[in-house]
């Protein structure tokens, strides 16, 4: 049977291999579909998880057909791997925040990381959200997140063990399509576990010896929250760079530099003590927290092209 007498429908992307991809239909119905080969890919890379798609829906001569791609009105991609690295790699389509995951302990609270994501979030055009879990193992709120709580970024405190705290996150968040950042360890697979009834991610444990946890996520994946929230969990997170940045472009990226870099004396200062810096002197006399600063200058040193 030809495609054009197969029932034409609408759905997202939930899960993507190779050769076939996981399709969840308009009325919530999952859908395992191979890829037409008449599909035009002209306008993308691959397919994503998140990205909306048109399929037929198959019979019982015809195995289901995803026949097109709907335009992308967002991504979060890193370069290709070795030789491929001028080809961007998208992980996840269509995404509206990305949610930065910490913990006090176990692992250990990392500001730096925290900052880089929020940052990549920046970089992104996406909102960002900071999920501090574990709060079972808190003694008070390290004082990098209460100073990112003043430049508008919701620090949402939860425990995905006790479930204390989900539902106000689940609150905040609304119905977006978000995705799940942070350091193997902080829980990002035990809070969709704690979120979506019958989800069952791989969860790794903390190794004993260095406080880190075991990467576990091999294939992403999309899943419905209640109150029309959406998380997308995806394995490549840690590669992500800032692909085709200047050096002299990642202060712009942290939006509590903005007002200072305008005031710089060389339009080209890369605020590592340059004459004139606006940003330098106000970490000098307390106006801009050192910590914030160290965390730019970590990434800003993690650029390929800085010379």
């Amino acid at each position: 049977m030809s495609e054009a007498l197969l029932s034409k429908a609408r759905g997202t992307l939930i899960e993507v291999q190779r050769r076939t991809a996981t399709v969840r239909d308009e009325q919530g119905k999952e859908v395992h579909c191979a890829y037409s080969p008449t599909i035009d890919l002209k306008a993308f890379s691959q397919f994503a998880v998140g990205d909306e798609v048109e399929f037929h829906a198959g019979s019982p001569s015809q195995e289901p057909l995803i026949t097109a791609i709907l335009p992308r009105r967002s991504s979060i991609a890193r370069p290709g791997p070795g030789e491929r690295r001028h080809e961007l790699h998208v992980l996840a389509a269509n995404v509206d925040a990305l949610v930065v995951v910490s913990t006090p302990d176990r692992p250990v609270f990392n500001p730096r990381l925290v900052d880089r994501y929020l940052a990549l979030a920046e970089y992104f055009g996406l909102e960002s959200f900071i999920c501090f879990n574990k709060i079972d193992l808190l003694e008070e709120m390290p004082p990098e997140l209460v100073y990112l709580e003043t430049l508008g970024y919701p620090v949402m405190p939860c425990s995905a063990k006790s479930g204390e705290g989900l539902d106000a996150m689940l609150s905040i968040l609304g119905q977006r399509n978000v995705v799940l950042s942070g350091s193997s360890g902080v829980g990002k697979s035990s809070l969709i576990r704690a979120l979506v009834p019958g989800a069952d991610p791989r969860v790794g444990d903390v190794r004993k010896g260095d406080g880190k946890g075991r990467h576990t996520t091999t294939t992403s994946r999309l899943y419905e929250v209640r109150g029309g929230l959406r998380i997308i969990d995806t394995p490549g997170l840690r590669e992500l760079g800032f692909w085709g940045v200047e050096p002299r472009e990642i202060a712009d990226l942290f939006k509590d530099f903005r007002p200072l870099i305008s005031q710089c004396q060389f339009r080209d200062c890369l605020h590592i003590g340059e004459k004139g810096c606006a940003l330098t002197t106000a970490v000098a006399d307390g106006r801009m927290p050192e910590a914030r600063y160290l965390s730019y200058r970590r990434l800003l040193d993690t650029l390929e092209n800085i010379g």
